[in-house]
């Protein structure tokens, strides 16, 4: 028997959260934003979130669209309810979480999150209200 993996969370004892929300358009190649963490580019949206998740979920308030992505998934797997209830692994690489050290060599920092979201489909559609959070 293999033994399986196991990954501890969060050593230093502190939860960390953040969450935001889109509305408009931003799926257009011209459509440009880069502020506070977030960069918007060519229909991608980039949240540089600090800390390394354990979970992400994006959620599209009007079409009832649901997104979610836990520690251990495959890159660019994720779990997508839909208004109906329906429940599939999506493996399109609409939302892909990648962790990496930041700084240049001797000195990095700890370990940190980008979250890529593709909006083109799924819970990323122009012109509906779009809620997500990061939880590690």
């Amino acid at each position: 028997m293999t033994a399986p993996t196991v990954v501890r969370t969060s050593p230093d004892g502190a939860v960390h959260r953040s969450q935001g929300v889109f509305s408009g358009t931003y799926t257009a190649a011209t459509d440009a934003y880069d502020s506070g963490g977030i960069a918007l580019a060519s229909g991608v949206i980039t949240i540089s979130l600090g800390f390394v998740p354990s979970y992400f979920k994006i959620v599209n308030v009007t079409d009832r669209i649901t997104q979610e992505w836990y520690s251990g998934m495959n890159l660019g797997d994720f779990f997508e309810t839909v208004a109906a209830g329906t429940r599939t692994l999506e493996t399109d690489d609409q939302v892909v979480v990648t962790v990496s050290n930041t700084g240049t060599a001797p000195v990095t920092i700890k370990p940190v999150a980008t979250v890529t979201i593709t909006a083109a489909g799924g819970a990323m559609t122009d012109n509906d209200t779009v809620v997500w959070i990061a939880e590690g």
